[in-house]
């Protein structure tokens, strides 16, 4: 009951209107990489062709994720987010084409790398919004915003671990929902539907988000200001999410490679979308956790759990066991992700936020793409079995990341203020721009 009063005290801060748009904006990405093993596997028959495209698409994502970030934090996620979400529509109509032409492989992939590129990072700049909106914002009467039905500056404050963990639940529900709808439209024969679906996405929801006000004004640093660097720490938080990536790259090729092996091509996504089942309960229970968890010992905890939650993966032979598998599987993917952003937030001084949170997707990004390109191989070269084992391996990595990085993770958490930690140095006339 705890963490649903919390829940609504975050629709009480944006309206529940902010909350359907910012999952919206999201689902393009989510369908892209399934959209593109989906097409390309369709008309060319390879997985290794169609591992390679969307690694590239994911390649490209993860280029582009902190050139987007740091071209919204300079010029404002308003300006940024128009021209990122109608230029990634473009990209996936030049990938659609391509592919239906049977363009050279490299032509293709070119537009799915391009695609990739252009992603409007909604995920990680809706992280930066919400700690414009929780942080330190001018009061209005009586202590509190001008917004009506606006919180205090400590209770907001207080919302912010609650943020974090529903971002980490919208993020997964929308990579699982994506997927299904990818399998959804692909089983009516037309394998390009998804992508279809994903530019009108873009086009609308995407740009709804973008000029949504919820959108911090650009933040002006002064030139004489000492720079604010990311903390080393970080990094290895961006290596853990490259191994949830990878986990999840490589969970798709080997659903793709399972349901092409039996001759239902078109079911892979929706396959795949079992795995969100236990996934968002698990993710929304995430801020029910009592404080004496430590978040440095749930990063281990939750690291075994992806690690014990992927082994069952070498035992499955047929779709109804894909589906138990990925169920189980599931029930650690958003606790996991949801910690790692928790550490990341609260590690990283509040005017690198946004970088923190570009880079942390981007890893993901990346490892997707690695777990997708490197599971094609092994699928064509040893089936479906071959491409599985590549995210029980990811699994394996992350619990030793885990479990050599968490000690200095809290040794470092302990020099730093109670959580949560309010965003002082971000933008604090969000408010002004929606009265």
């Amino acid at each position: 009951m705890a963490a649903l009063a919390s829940y609504r005290g975050l629709w009480s801060v944006t309206g529940p209107g902010f909350l359907l748009l910012a999952f919206l904006a999201r689902l393009p990405a989510a369908m892209g990489v399934v959209g593109a093993l989906t097409l390309v596997v369709t008309t060319t028959d390879s997985l290794t062709a169609a591992g390679i495209a969307a690694g590239a698409l994911g390649v490209g994502s993860a280029l582009g994720g902190p050139v987007v970030g740091s071209l919204a934090d300079r010029y404002g996620q308003r300006l940024v987010g128009v021209a990122a979400a109608l230029i990634d529509a473009l990209a996936y109509a030049a990938l659609l084409y391509s592919a239906l032409s049977h363009a050279p492989l490299a032509v293709t992939a070119g537009a799915a790398a391009l695609a990739g590129f252009a992603t409007p990072q909604v995920g990680p700049l809706v992280r930066v919004r919400w700690a414009a909106l929780l942080g330190d914002l001018p009061p209005g009467p009586n202590g509190r915003t001008a917004r009506p039905g606006a919180r205090t500056v400590a209770e907001r404050q207080r919302l912010m671990p609650t943020a974090m963990s529903y971002e980490g639940t919208a993020d997964e529900t929308a990579y699982i929902t994506g997927p299904a709808l990818v399998g959804v439209l692909a089983l009516t024969g037309h394998p390009t539907l998804p992508l279809i679906g994903a530019i009108a996405l873009l086009v609308v929801a995407g740009t709804l988000f973008a000029v949504h006000p919820t959108a911090p004004p650009v933040l002006r640093v002064p030139s004489d200001a000492p720079r604010d660097r990311l903390t080393p720490d970080l990094w290895g938080l961006v290596a853990a999410m490259v191994f949830i990536g990878v986990v999840f790259g490589a969970t798709q090729t080997g659903i793709t490679a399972l349901a092409r092996d039996i001759g239902e091509t078109g079911a892979g996504g929706l396959v795949y979308a079992v795995m969100g089942v236990g996934s968002i309960v698990a993710g929304l229970l995430t801020a029910a956790l009592p404080t004496r968890f430590r978040v440095s010992l749930r990063y281990v905890v939750f690291a075994v759990a992806l690690f014990v939650g992927a082994a069952p993966l070498l035992l499955v032979d047929s779709l109804g066991s894909a589906m138990a598998a990925l169920a189980f599987l599931g029930v650690a993917v958003a606790p996991y992700l949801i910690t790692g952003y928790v550490l990341a937030e609260r590690i990283t001084v509040a005017r690198r936020a946004g970088a923190a949170m570009t880079l942390m997707a981007s890893g993901a990004v990346a490892g997707n793409a690695v777990g997708s390109a490197l599971s094609g191989v092994l699928a064509d070269r040893y089936g479906y079995q071959g491409a599985f084992t590549v995210p029980v391996v990811a699994g394996l990595l992350a619990v030793l990341l885990a479990a050599t990085t968490a000690p200095r993770l809290r040794r470092v958490l302990a020099t730093l203020p109670p959580s949560p930690t309010p965003a002082t140095a971000l933008p604090t006339a969000v408010p002004a721009a929606r009265r």
